[in-house]
């Protein structure tokens, strides 16, 4: 049933071969290249598009997977099969129409004055990826907000918030709201069952929910590890060959589209494999043993922090019956985790403890856990099999409010509420229109309704106050700001519970929320640029002034509040601007500005990293997902400081751990490959940090 019209959907009607990924349907959803690069402060703010060319798709050649351990080689192979399969069966289904916009059911009135808000990278961002034929920035708003508004006033408001540029839904939303193509959903979160037909359950699974935009994240930590008992006489191959496999069907549900398909594996830290999966995105060693187009990511317990604080030995134990398969040096694997995240950025970590003891009490109460996270590390909803024998693939639903305009909304009775219909709204319409192919994320999105309300612009709105990142009085605003955002999220739970109903999950356990999780804080670098260019996420800026690389094309941007403070000190020259892009972006050169103005201009990598843990740990309470938190790291960073920040995000409760930062800029890649590979070999770490790309899923952003 569809919540807009009332009507009924055809679920099984609607994948065609162009949303597969092999005709460009997707081209709305691509990801942005962002990059650091050499500017000049007179380029002005403008680019020439990027030039495009669609690949053409590969022949799949369709193979028999045996449940014999062959080898990698055929392991790869099967993922033709499994791609040739799935694009039969999109062939036969009705093709969704690409250019349809679903019609109007209020009526919006709009104004193109606010066209002055959005900056011209906002503009060609949008004029690149977001706006349908002949449709305005104000009609694309008008657009999303009728389509997923409960009544005529609600549309109105809605419109207005994003028009003012209060709040921006994720970027699928913009894409696919009120249109007849894709799915208004970022990223999806899955578990892989140890036996064959679990795993190529998960694999079929991927491809469906790669083709329709949503970026991955699955956990591989219930396959036994290499050499396990398998069958009467047979021994396991590991995760490594599987995982290899899924790492060709990412590339191969790309191409031909401008947007690659992306996806990230998750392992327990105490897995017998672990070490190996630590460097599958290193390009040197066995080529059959790696995965350089994925991403990874770590879960961490208590018991190996503990392990590591104690300087003991930790047991790596059988998923199938826990025996001990090794036992490694807590420190040195710790080590090593850092390392390799040094070199490369990743894997991610997510404190698994505290995310299952932070978890809303119905679930941990219905025995449910959270076992993975997502592509951007801020979704923490749990996947697999659940207390009613059913396997839950999990659902990112995703907007962000702009802090930057705190000042302008706070006060607002109904914007946070508003805000949370429009997701209830949107989660449905997913439900509604997924094909039977995704009906594992259709239950757990109809089960637990979990959205993500997160935030962009903290930076942004402390130095419109003139307020330091590393204050008191930071501190003190960030505080403020979760509370109120938290209650009043909790406020419009409870109300929409009352009126539509507990969701499911809530409802077992005699508990009155629609929504059993309701906050997370994605990356937004995408909607960040559409709301003014402010501050990304809860990051700190990394530059006062950059050129970023996108499809769009490349935009030099200074730092509004900064370029305002020069000119009213008559100092806004292009000397002055070289002189700070010289210096990555820094001011602390500059004589003429006080101490107190170079302390509310530093940059991510000027900032004492224990501000962003200190910040993170204390909005933690009031954020029932997590948080993708980066962490910024300089070229001379000291060993044990390196170390003691990754402890102390642990101790300090903090859930989970985004990219480790090591340039003064540093935004998505677009090509694909592995990161620049600069691990030693040895197992201590080696700071000659060199520049190092980071491949980001702009889906959630």
């Amino acid at each position: 049933m569809n919540f807009r019209t009332g009507e009924m959907n055809d679920g099984t009607a609607v994948m065609a071969q162009d949303e597969l990924g092999l005709e460009g349907g997707l081209a709305t959803l691509e990801r942005d290249a962002l990059r650091e690069s050499s500017a000049t402060p007179e380029t002005p703010a403008t680019a020439t598009k990027a030039t495009r060319k669609a690949a053409q798709p590969a022949e799949a050649k369709a193979v028999d997977m045996q449940a014999d351990d062959k080898g990698s080689a055929d392991l790869v192979s099967a993922a033709a099969a499994i791609m040739a399969s799935a694009t039969s069966d999109a062939a036969k289904a009705q093709p969704i129409d690409s250019k349809s916009v679903n019609p109007r059911r209020f009526t919006i009135v709009t104004d193109a004055a606010r066209d002055a808000k959005l900056t011209i990278f906002g503009k060609d961002t949008l004029d690149d990826r977001y706006l349908l034929p002949g449709e305005t920035y104000q009609d694309l708003f008008a657009r999303v907000a009728d389509a997923y508004a409960d009544d005529q006033d609600h549309a109105q408001r809605l419109y207005d918030y994003i028009s003012k540029l209060w709040f921006m839904p994720a970027t699928p939303v913009l894409s696919n709201g009120g249109t007849g193509r894709g799915l208004p959903i970022s990223c999806y979160l899955n578990s892989v069952e140890d036996s064959l037909e679990g795993i190529v359950k998960t694999w079929n699974e991927n491809v469906w929910l790669a083709s329709r935009g949503g970026g991955i994240g699955t956990y591989w930590g219930n396959v036994r590890g290499i050499g396990e008992n398998v069958g009467l006489n047979g021994k396991t191959s590991g995760i490594i060959p599987f995982v290899r496999v899924m790492d060709s069907l990412t590339l191969a549900i790309s191409q031909g589209s401008l947007r690659r398909g992306s996806a990230a594996c998750y392992l327990d830290i105490s897995h017998p494999e672990i070490e190996e999966f630590l460097e599958i995105r290193k390009s040197s060693g066995d080529f059959n043993r790696k995965a350089l187009n994925l991403h990874h990511g770590v879960l961490l317990t208590d018991e190996f922090m503990e392990a590591v604080r104690d300087g003991a030995e930790f047991a790596l134990r059988s998923p199938k019956d826990k025996s001990v398969r090794g036992k490694v040096d807590a420190r040195s694997l710790f080590q090593k985790l850092v390392e390799v995240r040094l070199a490369t950025g990743e894997p991610y970590i997510v404190f698994s403890d505290t995310v299952n003891r932070m978890m809303p009490k119905h679930h941990r109460d219905l025995g449910l856990k959270v076992s993975t996270s997502n592509l951007c590390s801020e979704i923490t909803l749990p996947t697999g099999i659940d207390h009613l024998g059913n396997d839950r693939t999990a659902v990112c639903c995703l907007s962000s409010l702009n802090l930057e305009t705190w000042d302008e909304w706070q006060g607002d009775k109904h914007f946070v509420e508003d805000v949370l219909r429009f997701l209830d709204n949107v989660l449905q319409d997913f439900i509604d229109r997924a094909p039977d192919e995704m009906a594992r994320a259709k239950y757990s999105a109809a089960r637990e309704r979990s959205v993500g309300m997160g935030v962009m612009g903290f930076h942004s709105f402390l130095q419109k106050k003139g307020i330091a990142f590393e204050s008191a009085m930071a501190k003190a605003w960030n505080l403020k700001m979760f509370r109120h955002i938290a209650a009043k999220a909790d406020e419009a739970s409870l109300l929409l519970a009352q009126e539509r109903g507990p969701c499911p999950d809530a409802a077992d356990m005699g508990v009155m929320q629609r929504f059993s999780c309701k906050m997370a804080i994605a990356p937004t670098a995408s909607i960040s640029i559409i709301c003014g260019g402010t501050s990304a996420c809860i990051e700190p800026i990394p530059a006062n002034i950059y050129t970023h690389k996108t499809l769009s094309g490349s935009f030099v941007v200074k730092n509004p509040y900064l370029e305002k403070l020069l000119r009213e000190k008559s100092k806004d020259s292009t000397n002055v601007w070289n002189s700070i892009l010289e210096r990555g972006g820094s001011v602390q050169h500059l004589e003429f500005l006080s101490a107190d103005e170079k302390a509310v201009y530093k940059t991510s990598f000027e900032i004492d990293q224990r501000w962003l843990l200190e910040f993170s740990a204390d909005r933690t309470p009031y954020i029932d997902q997590a948080q993708s938190l980066n962490l910024y790291i300089p070229a001379d960073v000291d060993k044990w400081d390196l170390l003691m920040l990754h402890f102390q995000a642990w101790e300090k409760g903090i859930k989970s751990l985004y990219y480790l930062r090591s340039k003064s800029v540093q935004r998505a890649g677009f090509a694909g490959g592995v990161e620049a590979d600069n691990t030693a070999e040895a197992r201590r770490i080696e700071l000659d940090v060199k520049q190092t790309d980071y491949e980001e899923c702009l889906a959630c952003q």
